[in-house]
């Protein structure tokens, strides 16, 4: 696998985070499968799963098993900068921005790829609509809807299919905690926790223009477009986990003071 060593490391608002390029992400996964690593999961950083981070004890021991963990949102960029750090824009590493690439590897190098998650008749026009323009693509997939139920059959269907990625894509944190409890029961290389991917490439969500993720208003597109589902996460979160901060950063100072 990749030396970690070549990615740069930062500890920001209590995570740890790599400063990885798309390149770089693509190496990290290409890495994993020539090495035939078990289960690697590459998860991501946003101001969504930091909230979480320090709310949720499971989304903590999730980023623990965490072999990489890229940047994706511009305010841990901005904030790291702000911090000292060497981080710039090619470091925010969402899946919309390379997601063509990992998808050009998996046909040029024959990676068997398995995604879970979506609505059914989502999940069910990927492999014809992936494979128009990567027509040697190899793809299955499941709907998210019974990934936790125990007469689900995507266990069997990844044992049979035996991919080199697995991509769960439930929305956080359903996706950390599928992961988390059923990463024993798989033999894949790589794991990617990949959102609301599938749903942008079917047009079952509208994607924001690319130039408005560089420059951090991502978020304003999309809680436009879906206020009632993104208000608390994008306007509520921010408060809170700022006071979560500030507490932390009050008892962090109590306790260096004893």
């Amino acid at each position: 696998m990749l030396n970690e060593s070549e990615l740069p490391t930062h500890q920001l608002f209590g995570v740890t985070v790599e400063a990885i390029t798309k390149s770089q992400l693509m190496n990290v996964v290409a890495s994993a499968i020539r090495a035939k690593a078990l289960n690697c999961i590459v998860g991501n950083h946003n101001l969504h799963s930091l909230y979480l981070f320090h709310r949720n004890a499971e989304m903590r021991r999730f980023y623990q098993c965490n072999s990489h963990t890229h940047i994706d949102g511009m305010s841990l960029i901005f904030s790291g900068k702000l911090a000292g750090f060497p981080l710039h824009r090619h470091h925010r590493t969402g899946y919309l921005d390379w997601f063509d690439d990992f998808l050009r590897l998996a046909e040029e190098h024959s990676w068997r790829v398995y995604f879970l998650g979506a609505r059914q008749k989502v999940a069910e026009g990927i492999p014809e609509h992936f494979r128009a323009t990567y027509p040697r693509l190899s793809i299955r997939t499941h709907h998210g809807y019974d990934a936790f139920s125990p007469e689900t059959t995507v266990f069997k269907e990844i044992e049979d299919f035996a991919p080199h990625v697995l991509l769960v894509g439930l929305g956080m944190p359903l996706q950390e905690q599928w992961i988390l409890s059923f990463r024993d029961r798989l033999n894949v290389n790589v794991i990617l926790p990949c959102g609301a991917i599938m749903d942008y490439y079917m047009g079952a969500q509208k994607p924001a223009p690319r130039w408005m993720g560089q420059i951090g208003i991502e978020w304003l597109f999309r809680l436009v477009h879906r206020p009632r589902a993104l208000f608390v996460r994008y306007l509520v979160e921010p408060v809170l986990l700022t006071a979560i901060l500030l507490r932390n950063r009050v008892r962090g100072v109590q306790h260096a003071a004893e």
